[in-house]
C-alpha cells in the first residue's frame, strides 16, 4: 500500500510511519524543511491547498490517507477559533476534495477525538451513537471535519476518536492528571474513571483498517484501552507514595459551578468536569475487530 501521513512527525504520525513503513509505501507531509523517516517527504503546509495539490498530483497512486496533522490545544501561539478552523477544518477540506478530484483512495482515515462529544457532569460512558456537544474550539473544528468527511468524501472513510494518548517517549496526558508541576495531587478519593489510549492500540486499529480497507467503509469508533483506569493508577504510574497534595471534589464543583456564572471559560470548564466525574470511551465496537490489547503496564 501507499499511503500519506499527514503530520508525519507528530506524536502519532511519526508512530505510525515507524511501525506502517516495513510493509508499506509511506509518503509524509509536515512543516519540517527536512524528515528522513519515510519514504518520501514533503515540507508542506496543509492549510495551502495547492501544495496539498502539488503532492497529490505527483503521487496519484496513494491508496489510504491518515490524516493526523491538527492543531492541538496547547500547540502555538495563536489558539483562536479562527486558527483551530483554518488548521483543522479547512486544511481537512482540502484533502477531502482534493482526494476526490485526484486519487482514488481505498480509505481515508481521520485521526479525531473523544473532545466531540464535550463534557457533561451527569455523564460517564460515551459511545460512537452518542451526540456530540463540542464546546472547545478544537473540538468543534475536529467535529466539523468529522461531518464533513461523512457528507463529502467519496472513498471509504475511518474516524477514529483517540482518547487521551500516551506512549514511552510521550506521558503528558498522565503526568498532568496525578502532578502540577512535578507535585503530585488527588482530587477526592481518586477513584474516578478514565479511559487513556496507548499509542500502540492507535496502531493496531489502523492497521486493521488498512488491511480491510474494502470492508471499513463509513466507520466511527472510539479509541481508548480496554483497560479503564483511575486517578490513583495514574499515581501509582509515577510512584507516587503518600505524599500529595489531596483536593476535595467539593472545591472544584464550586469552580465550576461559579465559572457558569463568571469566567465562562471553557478550559475550568473542561478540566474540572475531567477531574471530578467518570470519563469512560468504550472501544467495544473496535475490539469486536481487532483487540486493543495495550495498556499503561506496556509501558514499564
Amino acid at each position: 500500500m501507499k499511503i500519506l501521513i499527514t503530520g508525519v512527525y507528530g506524536i502519532v504520525g511519526s508512530y505510525l510511519c515507524e511501525h506502517l513503513k516495513n510493509n508499506n509505501e509511506i509518503v509524509g507531509i509536515g512543516r519540517k524543511k527536512v524528515f528522513d523517516e519515510c519514504n518520501k517527504y514533503y515540507s508542506c503546509d496543509i492549510t495551502e491547498k495547492e501544495q496539498i495539490k502539488k503532492v497529490f498530483i505527483e503521487n496519484k497512486d496513494i491508496d489510504i490517507i491518515i490524516h493526523c496533522a491538527a492543531l492541538a490545544h496547547n500547540k502555538g501561539n495563536d489558539l483562536s477559533f479562527d486558527r483551530f478552523m483554518k488548521v483543522n477544518y479547512e486544511a481537512t477540506k482540502y484533502l477531502v476534495d482534493l482526494s476526490n478530484e485526484y486519487l482514488n483512495l481505498k480509505n481515508f482515515i481521520f485521526i479525531s477525538t473523544i473532545s466531540v462529544y464535550g463534557e457533561n457532569l451527569e455523564k460517564s460512558i460515551y459511545r460512537e451513537t452518542d451526540i456530540c456537544e463540542p464546546r472547545s474550539p478544537y473540538a468543534v473544528a475536529k467535529k466539523k471535519s468529522e461531518d464533513y468527511i461523512k457528507e463529502k468524501c467519496k472513498s471509504n472513510y475511518s474516524i477514529l476518536r483517540l482518547a487521551p494518548v500516551y506512549s514511552k517517549k510521550f506521558t503528558l496526558n498522565i503526568d498532568r492528571r496525578s502532578m502540577i508541576k512535578n507535585i503530585p495531587y488527588r482530587v477526592g478519593s481518586g477513584k474516578q474513571k478514565l479511559s487513556l489510549c496507548n499509542i500502540a492500540n492507535i496502531y493496531e486499529a489502523i492497521n486493521y483498517i488498512i488491511n480491510n480497507s474494502d470492508k471499513e467503509c463509513e466507520e466511527i469508533y472510539n479509541i481508548s484501552d480496554n483497560e479503564i483506569y483511575d486517578f490513583n493508577d495514574l499515581l501509582r504510574f509515577n510512584n507516587v507514595g503518600i505524599r500529595k497534595i489531596l483536593f476535595p471534589k467539593l472545591v472544584f464543583k464550586f469552580l465550576n459551578e461559579i465559572n457558569k456564572i463568571t469566567f465562562k471559560k471553557q478550559f475550568i470548564h473542561e478540566n474540572t468536569i475531567k477531574l471530578i466525574t467518570d470519563n469512560i470511551y468504550s472501544s467495544d465496537k473496535i475490539n469486536e475487530k481487532i483487540k486493543m490489547k495495550y495498556n499503561i503496564e506496556d509501558l514499564n
